[in-house]
């Protein structure tokens, strides 16, 4: 018999099947945010404050402070190298 899933079980859905590790949604959700931030035209100010907030609490969820600045910085590289191909 098999397991059922929840049909609004996002977390099971997402990051179990998907990605298969919460640190991988997390960084994919960090690269698709920065992608569509770049391509839309997004200011860096609001962009950053943004990348740092999600980044911290994103930290916090994992459980540990090397991933916050990984976080940024991956971020921040996609973010300007979108931009610059866009532009």
């Amino acid at each position: 018999m098999g397991t059922y899933i929840e049909p609004f079980d996002f977390k099971k859905i997402f990051i179990d099947y998907f990605l298969g590790s919460s640190t991988l949604f997390i960084f994919a959700f960090v690269i698709l945010f920065s992608f569509a931030s770049a391509k839309f035209g997004m200011s860096n100010k609001i962009y950053l404050t943004l990348l740092i907030i999600g980044s911290i609490l994103f930290g916090v969820y994992i459980g540990e402070a090397m991933y916050v600045l990984l976080l940024i910085i991956v971020g921040f590289v996609v973010f300007k190298l979108i931009g610059k191909m866009v532009t």
